[in-house]
């Protein structure tokens, strides 16, 4: 561990330490699913999605600066669906007619925000530069291709929410949300196993850049990360949704058996945790979403289908482990309260960031290496305060202009 990754991880610990909220050995944590507990729950974990993309970066791979957060960002994403879906069901049962004027309240704000979204991507892209056809202005500003890959988020989050809409709007098909739910999860999971990383089915023969052995002469529109919906690895932490339902509908129940046996019970989850956490990476590093073509067109469906579905299992048992750990131990404080409230505009805003700034640490794609690896130190508080205080205008312009849809 070199002495950056030393003192991030002394600095996270200090500041989740403040206001913690521990139960007594014998008590637990009331309200550790309460609104204040979620919220400061979400600011965790949008802070360490963005730690998790910074140590995807070249130096930081090189210098192996905070290495333990590079493999598990679908975790944290999961832990986000997770409370959708629990905030959901809790809202849909405690206030009366919810669902009235749903797609208003609550999908158009999502809507709005990720067109103001792509507008500040513009002018960030007009100003660094950047050299787009008229085409793809046309697309990107229309939100059919992505102007930021982090905003694959905003239409399967929609996706999830109209499917929470569509079941629970009907007495009928409310009775059999689960199978539903979970069949719709599990379905965008299949179609990206088959449909593959690039955009190959809006006209190119499948694998023709594996067979090729590059990525070259791929058109604009087929490259990585271009279209809003694309890639199984952006749907493996959605069953965080409808575990979140499930909680929420059982929660009496849950908590009922957890609380008796507790030590026992945290102790098993903790070595399921491990567990799941080791086959996940063991899946990942030598089975993996990037499969070489087979010459058989499958494009390594199968590897693709065992490490999505093994992802999903670590997503359901992370999202087990911290409701167990929070009946005990919690962060409550303002600083993950503020990140909590602008969760999404701290993800959509880091993509800015990351680039913005790479100059520090990369030139032409190579890593710059200086002494003591200070522009490593640079690069993480840049991007860091850039995406707090983009994110925190962000929300207040998001505030202003849909402030009247949530009534």
């Amino acid at each position: 561990m070199n002495y950056i990754s030393a003192a991030v991880y002394i600095l996270l610990a200090l500041s989740m330490a403040i206001g913690i909220k521990i139960a007594s050995q014998s008590q637990f944590n009331r309200d550790s699913l309460s609104m204040d507990a979620m919220t400061c729950l979400k600011g965790v974990m949008a802070l360490f999605v963005v730690l998790h993309h910074l140590s995807q970066k070249k130096l930081f791979q090189e210098t192996g600066t905070i290495s333990v957060f590079e493999h598990i960002g679908f975790l944290f994403v999961g832990i986000f669906f997770f409370t959708s879906g629990y905030g959901l069901y809790k809202s849909f049962i405690t206030k009366p007619n919810y669902l009235h004027n749903f797609l208003k309240r609550r999908i158009l704000p999502i809507v709005i925000s990720y067109y103001v979204m792509i507008a500040v991507y513009a002018i960030y892209h007009i100003i660094d530069g950047s050299v787009f056809t008229p085409a793809e202005w046309a697309f990107k500003l229309s939100g059919l291709v992505l102007i930021n890959s982090q905003a694959w988020f905003v239409p399967v989050i929609i996706l999830m929410y109209l499917a929470f809409y569509f079941v629970f709007k009907s007495e009928n098909r409310s009775k059999f949300w689960f199978p539903i739910l979970l069949a719709i999860t599990l379905l965008q999971g299949l179609i990206f196993c088959v449909m593959n990383h690039f955009a190959w089915y809006l006209g190119n023969e499948p694998g023709w850049w594996l067979k090729a052995g590059a990525f070259n002469n791929i058109p604009w529109w087929g490259g990585f990360c271009q279209l809003p919906f694309e890639g199984e690895w952006w749907v493996n932490s959605t069953i965080g949704f409808v575990f979140g339902i499930a909680l929420a509908k059982h929660e009496e129940s849950f908590m009922d058996w957890l609380s008796k046996k507790f030590p026992l019970k945290f102790i098993g989850t903790l070595v399921a945790l491990i567990l799941v956490t080791v086959v996940g990476l063991f899946c990942l590093w030598n089975i993996g979403y990037w499969t070489e073509f087979d010459g058989t067109g499958s494009l390594g469906f199968k590897n693709k289908l065992i490490c999505y579905l093994v992802q999903c299992v670590q997503v359901v048992v992370t999202d087990i482990f911290v409701v167990v750990l929070m009946r005990k131990v919690y962060v409550h404080n303002r600083l993950y309260s503020f990140f909590g409230k602008r969760t999404l505009e701290m993800y959509l805003m880091q993509e800015i960031a990351l680039f913005g700034w790479l100059f520090l640490i990369e030139k032409d794609g190579a890593p710059i290496v200086q002494a003591n690896n200070w522009n490593v130190v640079a690069y993480f508080a840049a991007v860091l305060a850039t995406v707090i205080a983009s994110a925190a205008i962000y929300n207040f312009i998001n505030k202003t202009l849909t402030k009247g849809l949530k009534k």
